[in-house]
């Protein structure tokens, strides 16, 4: 009886380890069943067709205006303001009197630096009469001592004489030239009581910026009355980056735009270009002359600056979303629909638009891959229903992208 209890316990630990062992290989076999059906899972994606269109490396950078010229105007000379004729936004032609300082002291100094003239003159006609008398005594204690009437002292004191003269003569001239330089300096000071417009021209305009006194203002010599501008001609000021400075030209042609004239163009050329790149930003700043007769643009009005580097007609293309980069290399997934995968074809690139990217090599002459492409490797399973059909993308500028769908 024992003998079949024992047998009977064999035989029960038997099939339970054999019922284990059947789960354990049931779930492996089901665990692989799950693998297989997740690696035939395909990757569905979107693909278009590579076309031709011309391609334009066009660069967008940002700047402000500014006045061809701008400079204070300022009297040489100190004292009260009397009269001020232009202020803000006012034209001030070539020539025209823009102040006026007070001249009543400058009047009195013209007049007394001018007797003071006067006096030097007269006196330097006396010492020019003296001289002569001088000189003629001088000439005849001469004769007279060469036929020996006259004693050496007469002459020598004769000699004397005329050459104290001469010397006071030359004084009183020189003092004559340094009372008309004083006369002329106070002229000066007066004529500088009125402050005219010293740029030539009477039909070249420049425009009052700023206003910084009030008539009656006790004024310093070249204090600021006004600030006023060139705005004939403006120029824009942007900063290029290094990679773009290469391509930068004098005389190349900018297109501007605003936001005080939506949808307005205005074209200008670069007339001048940092021959240094700053330290901080690794920029070069760019002069960029903006014609502006009809005044309607304004300094520090902030603009877009469109600039284009390169033209590549009938380049071949593909949608920007369809290059991507693997392991370091740039290129596109080819769509294999013979086979339903996707290959990796790398690709050189040129001009690249906000949605359009130039193919420089090779030829492509396949449909790429464009939605779904980040998840791809090369020859992985793409998935492609029955119904599908390649069509050619819409122009990027209408901002629609068609695409047919794997």
């Amino acid at each position: 009886m024992k003998k079949v209890i024992g047998w009977l316990v064999i035989l029960a630990a038997v099939a339970g380890i054999g019922w284990l062992v059947w789960q354990r290989i049931e779930e492996q076999n089901s665990e692989n069943t799950g693998k297989a059906k997740k690696k035939a899972a395909a990757i569905a994606v979107e693909a278009v067709l590579p076309e031709t269109k011309d391609m334009r490396d066009v660069k967008t950078f940002t700047g402000t205006l500014k006045p061809w010229s701008s400079f204070e105007v300022a009297p040489k000379v100190s004292g009260r303001l009397e009269e001020l004729n232009f202020d803000i936004g006012d034209p001030v032609p070539g020539g025209a009197v823009i102040a006026r300082i007070e001249d009543t002291e400058y009047k009195q100094v013209v007049d007394q630096t001018a007797a003071d003239l006067d006096v030097a003159r007269a006196e330097l006609s006396e010492a020019r009469v003296m001289l002569d008398l001088r000189r003629r005594e001088y000439e005849r204690q001469k004769i007279l001592t060469e036929k020996n009437v006259g004693t050496a002292a007469q002459y020598e004191s004769a000699e004397t004489a005329y050459q104290a003269q001469a010397a006071a003569y030359a004084k009183s001239e020189a003092e004559v030239k340094r009372r008309q330089a004083i006369l002329d300096n106070a002229r000066l000071k007066l004529n500088d009581c009125t402050v005219t417009a010293d740029w030539g021209g009477g039909d070249m305009h420049r425009y009052v910026a700023s206003r910084e006194v009030d008539e009656g203002t006790l004024m310093a010599a070249n204090q600021a009355l006004l600030t006023v501008a060139e705005l004939d001609r403006l120029y824009a000021v942007i900063y290029a980056i290094e990679r773009d400075y290469p391509s930068l030209k004098i005389g190349q042609v900018a297109r501007l735009s605003t936001d005080a004239y939506p949808g307005e163009v205005f074209e200008g050329k670069i007339s001048r270009i940092a021959q240094v790149l700053q330290d901080n930003t690794r920029q070069a700043a760019v002069q960029i002359e903006v014609p502006n007769k009809d005044l309607r643009l304004k300094p520090g009005m902030y603009v877009r600056v469109q600039m284009e580097f390169a033209f590549h007609p009938g380049a071949q293309v593909v949608p920007r979303n369809a290059v991507i980069k693997r392991n370091d290399k740039t290129g596109v997934f080819k769509l294999s629909a013979r086979d339903g995968k996707a290959v990796f074809v790398p690709v050189e690139t040129g001009i690249a638009t906000r949605a359009f990217t130039e193919i420089l090599s090779p030829k492509l002459n396949f449909p790429v891959i464009t939605l779904g492409n980040h998840l791809l490797t090369d020859g992985v399973d793409i998935r492609i229903p029955a119904d599908f059909q390649i069509r050619k993308p819409d122009d990027a500028e209408a901002g629609e992208q068609e695409t047919a769908r794997l």
